[in-house]
């Protein structure tokens, strides 16, 4: 990028942006004049040569107002109702914000069924690079109108970490009424001290925290920490700053209106963060303690002579849990045989899986680089 930096000196070389704005910067007073503001910054952004994945809230929030409604409804069918009648208003203004400065935008409704299945989550990501090649910035939100307890994010702040992780964003950016973290709660305490950095989120971050939730809106900052707990574990840092007062391209240069979460030195690749915060595990195998210190201290792959027992019913290809002699899951991993076939051969050593099921692709029920720990 060329010219005046765009990003705070901690985030060097962004190419990739995902943005997470609230119901209330969409819905509350003032807020023809705030999405004007974030249309024009996310433009600006695409045209210094970063992809930008806008993630919208307000839907239902815009669907409310249009059915008079005072607050948000109880019932799952009047919310999606709601969703119904509001995404509609709400692409609408995208759309006329937005051709105001040229840009080209694509509407991504999606539930949680679109990214725990690796077909459809590879298709969703392909999609997505190409939205970026024809220079177009997708707007992301959850299908609101057909979700149901089962397969719903519960909030926007879940599924952005999880479209950062799967474009492999650089960093995502988690707008809200606040500058970020403080020791305090800044709208009851007057010497609240605004935090710029957070290395680590820890369980103290967490009880830091005091919620502030309205009528319109599900998540409050506990979702947005939890947001940049997963991001930062996947190796990607994490804004949370002030989008209701001030604009993006502030809070993505001035420390004093967002805080910066730091990603785990360790990066992991696009598959295994599909197998350690997206997938839905089909079922399980249970290990013996010799299995589990040598998966969780030295790093090695599952062969079926340590698997003890297996829980449900599952393909090759299949995600399960790695579960330990104690019943707690120590790993998840992509398994190369089916669970009638680890039944067949737990306890095995290699040469005897060899006899039992002839020749075989795979002397590992689970190679490492498909597994994740922890």
């Amino acid at each position: 990028m060329t010219g005046q930096p765009l990003f705070r000196k901690e985030l060097e070389d962004v190419r990739t942006v995902v943005v997470k704005t609230g119901s209330r910067i969409l819905t509350a007073a003032g807020c023809e004049e705030r999405v004007g503001r974030l249309a024009e910054d996310l433009s600006a952004l695409l045209k210094s040569g970063v992809r930008v994945v806008l993630v919208s809230s307000g839907a239902i929030a815009h669907g409310m107002k249009a059915l008079g409604l005072g607050k948000r409804p109880a019932e799952i069918p009047m919310q999606q109702a709601c969703a119904a009648v509001g995404q509609n208003r709400l692409m609408a203004i995208y759309q006329e914000r937005f051709a105001a400065h040229d840009t080209l935008i694509g509407q991504v409704l999606l539930t949680w069924d679109d990214l725990r299945s690796k077909k459809r989550y590879l298709n969703l990501r392909n999609t997505f690079f190409k939205l970026f090649d024809c220079g177009a910035i997708p707007v992301v939100n959850e299908n609101d109108s057909v979700s149901v307890e089962e397969i719903c994010f519960g909030n926007n702040d879940t599924l952005a970490a999880q479209i950062a992780m799967l474009v492999n964003a650089d960093v995502l950016v988690n707008l809200t009424d606040v500058g970020g973290l403080y020791d305090k709660n800044p709208h009851t305490e007057k010497d609240a001290k605004h935090i710029p950095v957070v290395s680590a989120v820890l369980a103290g971050i967490h009880k830091m925290v005091s919620e502030r939730k309205s009528e319109i809106s599900v998540g409050g900052m506990s979702t947005k920490l939890k947001a940049a707990e997963m991001v930062t574990r996947a190796g990607i840092p994490a804004l949370i700053g002030d989008g209701f007062g001030q604009r993006l391209l502030t809070v993505l240069k001035d420390e004093s209106r967002a805080t910066l979460f730091l990603p785990s030195d360790k990066k992991i690749s696009s598959r295994q963060r599909w197998i350690a915060f997206t997938g839905q595990p089909a079922g399980s195998v249970t290990v013996d303690a010799g299995a589990a210190g040598a998966i969780t201290e030295r790093g090695k792959s599952l062969l079926a002579a340590g698997i003890a027992k297996v829980g449900g019913k599952f393909n090759a290809g299949d995600m399960v849990d790695i579960v330990d002699p104690r019943g707690d899951v120590i790993a998840k991993g992509l398994v190369n045989f089916s669970s009638d076939e680890i039944e067949a051969i737990r306890g095995c050593k290699t040469a005897e899986v060899k006899k039992k099921l002839g020749a075989i692709r795979f002397n590992e029920v689970i190679l490492r680089d498909n597994m994740v720990v922890g």
